[in-house]
């Protein structure tokens, strides 16, 4: 006789075709994330002394890095608003590894020991000193450069800083006038040939009405960006990516006095006369080259073509005559790459390869669009109103950006070794596996950060 539901109709089940991937592993994805933060912790912490005044830090149950870790590890695991950390903060796993993350003491066996509720971080990020918060940013992007995991990212040697407006948020209040209810920043992040966008700094822009207005205040926020990353990076060698809004004099002019190089979109619109010009002098010149894969059976196929010309050469109509090479680029295979784009560039292109060079990272300005839309989409809540106020949103916001830096460094040295078993696992699956584990098991029954574990070996990206 059969049990309940068995055997109507149904064949008995025998396993065929291809072995299932295996299951990704919560306890080891765990064990990864904490060795990853260890090195990162000790770099960060004591860049955060200080945030507020000592006698404000006493009178507080929570360290203002304790407060630091708690939104920080709520990125970090994709809760993409203040209700979504909120909801785990009397997990007592959970408080456990945001007290081993800041190392505040606290007793780990006390039942009621839970992290800081949102309304005590917003209050705290609102008196905390932004300064010494965007000095911890630029502190993690400095580990990274001495950590050498920008050697194989270099454009000639020189590091690849895109920049780029977003919107922040929208601010939920009745009594600020309707222009002054988004709140937009002007992006510059260091872009690599593996996809990453890790923010350097930003810059506030001013409220905006109109297309115009919001373009020059973009430019004007570089004006002032620019000054910030000079004095950051005295010594950097940095090539601009930039969209057609940057390819006029002003930010020509700002890159030659900083000595920096500069790629960036070139089209018709932002310099119509000089846009022409340039063109007739190519089509004049046989500066062409063909851009080659290799097929699956080993031959070399052209998957697309461009030309270059040396702009300085071209006799112009205008009074400010153009600078720099012109690179053109149109890639029709394969599907999923498939563009065409034209770029403005201060590093000289006297061949195909170079110029095949150049128009590959004009299109990696790309990676910061791609940064954006997962931090919207993907977890992090960029546009999600977190705080209403300006100090606190803005420090809110550059807490993210270190969490958002820190998730693309994990993901690259540690995710995609632990994926190469289990197939078709996405970053969001990866951000609620960790979650859970965190919130069941925390650092602590695992070893915590003790001083005697060794230190694990993260894979890094190399240019084929």
């Amino acid at each position: 006789m059969h049990g309940a539901g068995e055997g109507r109709g149904q064949k008995f089940f025998s396993f065929r075709g291809r072995p299932p991937a295996e299951q990704p592993d919560a306890d080891e994805a765990l064990r990864a994330l904490r060795d990853f933060i260890r090195p990162f912790r000790e770099a960060l912490n004591p860049l955060l002394v200080g945030l507020l005044p000592e006698e404000d830090e006493a009178r507080c149950v929570y360290s203002t890095i304790t407060l630091f870790w708690t939104v920080a590890l709520g990125f970090i695991e994709h809760l993409h608003s203040r209700n979504q950390m909120d909801m785990v903060r009397n997990s007592r796993a959970y408080s456990q590894t945001v007290f081993e993350c800041s190392g505040q003491g606290c007793s780990p066996d006390d039942p009621r020991l839970h992290t800081a509720c949102s309304q005590t971080w917003h209050d705290r990020f609102a008196r905390a000193d932004s300064v010494r918060l965007e000095n911890a940013l630029l502190g993690l992007v400095r580990h990274l450069v001495r950590g050498k995991w920008f050697d194989s990212a270099r454009l000639c040697g020189r590091l690849a800083i895109a920049v780029d407006g977003t919107l922040r948020e929208d601010i939920r209040s009745s009594s600020l006038p309707e222009r002054e209810k988004k709140r937009y920043a002007l992006e510059a992040r260091a872009v690599t040939p593996w996809g990453w966008n890790i923010p350097v700094l930003f810059e506030e822009v001013a409220p905006y009405e109109g297309d115009k207005e919001k373009q020059d205040c973009e430019l004007s926020a570089f004006r002032r960006l620019e000054k910030r990353l000079k004095r950051a990076f005295p010594n950097l060698a940095a090539c601009i990516l930039g969209d057609a809004l940057y390819a006029c004099r002003p930010v020509v002019d700002i890159c030659k006095s900083n000595h920096w190089d500069y790629v960036l979109v070139f089209k018709e619109g932002a310099s119509p006369k000089v846009y022409r010009q340039a063109h007739d002098a190519m089509a004049g010149r046989d500066n062409t080259y063909a851009m080659l894969r290799k097929a699956g059976d080993g031959t070399e196929q052209c998957v697309g073509r461009g030309e270059w010309i040396d702009a300085t050469e071209v006799q112009y109509d205008s009074d400010e005559p153009l600078e720099g090479w012109v690179v053109t680029c149109e890639q029709w295979y394969p599907f999923d790459e498939c563009c065409r784009g034209e770029f403005l560039t201060s590093l000289p292109v006297n061949d195909g390869a170079r110029a095949e060079l150049v128009a590959s990272w004009g299109r990696r300005r790309w990676n910061v669009e791609n940064g954006f839309h997962a931090e919207k989409h993907g977890g992090f809540g960029l546009e999600h109103t977190f705080c209403n106020d300006r100090t606190a949103s803005h420090n809110v916001y550059v807490i993210m950006e270190i969490a958002y830096a820190l998730w693309q460094v994990f993901d690259t040295g540690c995710l995609k070794r632990l994926g190469r078993r289990s197939r078709k696992v996405t970053q969001e699956g990866w951000a609620k596996l960790i979650f859970t584990a965190v919130l069941t098991i925390g650092f602590r029954a695992i070893g915590g950060f003790a001083a005697d574990l060794p230190v694990r070996r993260m894979s890094r990206e190399r240019i084929l």
